[in-house]
């Protein structure tokens, strides 16, 4: 099978490095001194008790040097996603399929809007991972799970499970309601991205604490209210489950977006925080925790709300 890896940052690079371990094809797009490390020396997984050295990598800057593929697992930050779209066009023939594992609820829209929709699966990755230097991803364990639209038998999203089972710390489930998981994700992704950055702390450090606990369940009920008035069947149980999870999570887990204001990046929050306090707006729902995050942090995010009505 033959991949690309739109987007090579710690999720792109972490997905990419398992499926080349299990006898992949794999050609990572990326850039910067990230990618100058891979083209010299390769990728490295560090994960306890699961670490991986890949000493030799495919990797590029120009998806017009790869030719066609069979699938691109789509792994870009929301805000580079319609130019990464766009340079992602040699690469796409007639029987590539493109599989988006970006947060929120926007991306197959998104992506469909520069390539050919048909060809655009929605899915959604749980891995905690990060860019600790150039050319070395790490990962405190815990989740390496991907849920991709099985997509009425799709057979290259069919290949792509079966190559998923050979992976060492990457498993890849098949489903037939894939927009109630994607919706789900958002749910638990804004609220554990606003409390994580708003708060500047790890999942340990709100944990810790009952008030910083009490925002966090709180954003999840605002996102809960926000589904239901959309439309979304929410499982019963669906917030104490995640809050489980958040707890059994090692101590040091935090949001990519907790990473990247660290950092300096700009923020998803446009289309996570930024996304429940629109549609808040939109659908009657009050959002007083998801709007403080919001208005927290928009002077960090970029672009400006994606979401607010034109003047």
């Amino acid at each position: 099978m033959n991949i690309a890896i739109m987007g090579s940052g710690a999720v792109g690079a972490y997905v990419g490095a398992r499926l080349q371990a299990a006898g992949a094809d794999v050609t990572f797009i990326a850039r910067g001194a990230h990618l100058q490390a891979m083209q010299q020396h390769g990728l490295h997984i560090q994960m306890p008790g699961k670490d991986l050295l890949l000493p030799s990598v495919k990797a590029t800057s120009d998806p017009s040097a790869i030719g066609e593929v069979d699938l691109v697992v789509f792994a870009v930050k929301l805000t580079d996603t319609v130019t990464a779209a766009q340079s992602l066009r040699t690469a796409v023939g007639s029987h590539t399929r493109i599989l988006t594992l970006q947060n929120g609820i926007d991306s197959v829209a998104m992506v469909s809007s520069e390539l050919p929709q048909a060809q655009v699966r929605g899915g959604v990755i749980y891995v905690s991972a990060v860019i600790d230097r150039p050319g070395v991803i790490k990962s405190p364990g815990g989740f390496h799970r991907i849920v991709a639209d099985k997509a009425h038998g799709d057979p290259v999203m069919q290949s792509l499970s079966d190559w998923a089972a050979k992976c060492h710390a990457l498993e890849v489930t098949l489903a037939d309601d894939v927009q109630r998981i994607i919706w789900e994700k958002f749910m638990g992704l804004a609220a554990f991205s606003g409390c994580t950055s708003l708060l500047r702390a790890r999942i340990g450090e709100i944990f810790s604490h009952t008030e910083s606990t009490a925002f966090l369940q709180q954003l999840l009920d605002e996102s809960v209210a926000v589904a239901k008035a959309h439309g979304i069947s929410v499982r019963p149980g669906m917030a104490d489950e995640y809050m489980a999870t958040l707890r059994a999570a090692p101590p040091s887990f935090r949001s990519s977006m907790s990473e990247d204001l660290e950092r300096g990046k700009p923020l998803e929050l446009p289309w996570l925080s930024g996304r429940m306090h629109q549609l808040g707006l939109q659908l009657g729902v009050p959002t007083p925790a998801h709007t403080a995050v919001y208005r927290g942090l928009v002077l960090k995010a970029s672009p400006p709300n994606p979401f607010a009505p034109a003047n």
